[in-house]
C-alpha cells in the first residue's frame, strides 16, 4: 500500500470516488462545495502532477467545468509514502499590483505610527535625526525608503499632528 499525504480538501476530493467511478469537475465542486478556482488547484495536484491519482479526460494541462475525472487504479510508486503538495500557480499582474498596493499602504501607517511614537517621546527633532530615528525602527519590519518618511512627515504637518519650527524650518515639533 501507499501512504498519500495530502490536505483534507484532496482526501474529501478522492474520498468521493469510493461512492462513484467517474465525476465532473462541477459535482466535484458542488458536492465539496468548494469554489471553483480552488478546486483547480487541488485537481490540477491529484490528476496532472508527477502522481496520477485521478484520470482527466479529455487529456490536456487546463481543467474545465464538463472534465471527466477518475480514480486510477493502474497507479503504482516504488516510494511508500508520497507528499502531495499543491502545484503552484503563476500570479497575475493584477494579483501582485493589489498585494503591492496594500504592503504599501499598510508600511504608510506603520511609517506614521512611528514618527508619532519618535516625536510624542522627543517633542522637538530635526529632520535627519527623524528620518535616522523611524528608519531604525522600522528597520525590524521593512527597509523604509527616506522619500516615504518625508512623506508621511508632510502628511502629518497638514493633518496637524507635527508643525515645523518658526525659527528653523528643518526641526519638527509635535502637537498633542
Amino acid at each position: 500500500p501507499i501512504e498519500l499525504v495530502i490536505s483534507p480538501y484532496q482526501a474529501c476530493i478522492l474520498m468521493l470516488f469510493n461512492q462513484q467511478e467517474e465525476y465532473t469537475t462541477a459535482d466535484i465542486s458542488s458536492t465539496t462545495k468548494l469554489p471553483m478556482d480552488a478546486l483547480m488547484k487541488y485537481m490540477q495536484t491529484l490528476a496532472l502532477s508527477k502522481y496520477q491519482i485521478l484520470t482527466k479526460s479529455p487529456k490536456g494541462k487546463e481543467i474545465g467545468e464538463t472534465d471527466v475525472f477518475t480514480f486510477n487504479r493502474a497507479f503504482t510508486d516504488r516510494q511508500r509514502k508520497i507528499k502531495m503538495s499543491l502545484l503552484v500557480t503563476k500570479v497575475s499582474q493584477d494579483e501582485k499590483l493589489s498585494t503591492k498596493q496594500t504592503v504599501d499602504e499598510d508600511r504608510k501607517h506603520a511609517v506614521e505610527a512611528s514618527i508619532v511614537r519618535v516625536m510624542k517621546a522627543r517633542k522637538t527633532m530635526a529632520h535627519q535625526q527623524l528620518v535616522l530615528e523611524v528608519s531604525q525602527q522600522l528597520m525590524k519590519l521593512f527597509r523604509p525608503d527616506p522619500k516615504v518618511i518625508k512623506n508621511r512627515i508632510e502628511s502629518l504637518i497638514s493633518r496637524e499632528y507635527l508643525e515645523r519650527d518658526k525659527d528653523n524650518q528643518g526641526v519638527y515639533k509635535y502637537l498633542a
